[in-house]
């Protein structure tokens, strides 16, 4: 079994139509050797012909780091690290790290013979152990290095089974959601690193997932149609509805904050959000929130605009930007000192449950 479905060699990835102007601008050949080479401890001799790679958990190849060497420099070439797999599962060299060393070799031409640092395995072991192995020595590798993003270590901890990982996937799943490769394949692409999205579900993703749902939804059908929906999910409003939705659910049950429910402003709310919001661009709602609190932000903006129309149509339905902050939606407006802040509640985590 190889398992091979799950694999690439590297010389295909070469050709990939997102690499061609790196292919292109990489100078062919190797750079003239410095006599003062140092000589590495060489555990073992590759070529780049021989590598695979793997697609579920591999970080993405940066064309443009590529093109910043110009050409193949042995003098500066890593180690490359692999994991040499049984014979009986195909015997395939899965490169673990210095797959950019790797390519530069292959765009130049050069057919050079690669140190190694080689993981092998007992002949008998399964695909299963194989793979979590590898998967646990390209973590420690590359957190080690600072080289891994946050999005990089959800990924290879969905295939080791983490549960918070695997509970982030789900959600995005759910919301037919695409985050760097990570949720449903053909989902609406989250742009950028999802740091909202990813801060998002780990504040709701445990008690309250059904909201971010809920969010992703609502931003779809205000702001999407059918003949033409939402290409991108902007995830600080996603954070900033859900934490508005969990609010209207949960005002009056926050320890240490009001002790009084929105009653019927709540319906009135939700019933102007549905109706109102997606005549506005959804830029308004999330514009200029960058930084801490974002998803607070978001929510005092939205709470201006639904003040705004309450008191030309419903006077005695507005909400006071007091409400939220009491509850831990901080104002931003309010500048608060540490003793200030530790003596307001922390939303969502003082929901009474």
């Amino acid at each position: 079994m190889s398992n091979m479905e799950e694999l690439r060699y590297l010389t295909d990835v070469a050709n990939d139509p997102s690499l061609a102007n790196a292919k292109r601008k990489f100078k062919k050949g190797i750079k003239k050797l410095n006599q003062k080479l140092k000589q590495k401890l060489k555990r073992g001799r590759r070529k780049a012909f021989e590598f695979v790679i793997k697609k579920k958990w591999q970080r993405d190849i940066s064309g443009n780091q590529i093109i910043k060497y110009g050409q193949f420099d042995p003098e500066l070439a890593t180690v490359v690290i692999v994991s040499v797999r049984p014979e009986r599962l195909g015997g395939h060299i899965i490169l673990v790290d210095g797959q950019h060393t790797a390519l530069m070799d292959i765009f130049g031409e050069c057919n050079h013979e690669h140190d190694t640092l080689e993981l092998h395995h007992s002949p008998d072991a399964t695909i299963e152990e194989v793979e979590e192995a590898e998967a646990r020595l390209y973590k420690a590798l590359n957190t080690q290095q600072k080289k891994l993003s946050t999005l990089d270590i959800i990924r290879v901890d969905i295939f080791l089974g983490e549960n918070y990982a695997q509970t982030f996937e789900s959600i995005l799943k759910a919301c037919n959601l695409n985050l760097d490769g990570i949720g449903t394949s053909d989902g609406t692409i989250v742009p950028g690193s999802g740091a909202r999205m990813i801060k998002c579900i780990a504040q709701f993703g445990e008690d309250f997932s059904s909201y971010i749902v809920r969010a992703v939804s609502f931003m779809r059908d205000n702001w999407g149609t059918e003949e033409s929906p939402l290409l991108n999910i902007e995830d600080s409003m996603v954070h900033g509805l859900t934490t508005l939705f969990v609010f209207l659910d949960n005002a009056g049950k926050v320890e240490g904050g009001t002790t009084n429910g929105l009653n019927g402003k709540k319906k009135h709310f939700e019933q102007w959000m549905k109706v109102e919001m997606g005549r506005t661009s959804m830029r308004k709602y999330y514009h200029n929130t960058a930084g801490g609190n974002t998803q607070f932000k978001i929510c005092h903006q939205i709470l201006n605009e639904y003040n705004f129309w309450a008191q030309e149509n419903a006077s005695t339905m507005t909400i006071s930007h007091d409400c939220l902050h009491q509850n831990g939606i901080l104002d931003p407006n309010i500048m608060l000192t540490k003793q200030e802040r530790r003596q307001l509640p922390s939303f969502p985590s003082d929901i009474i449950k």
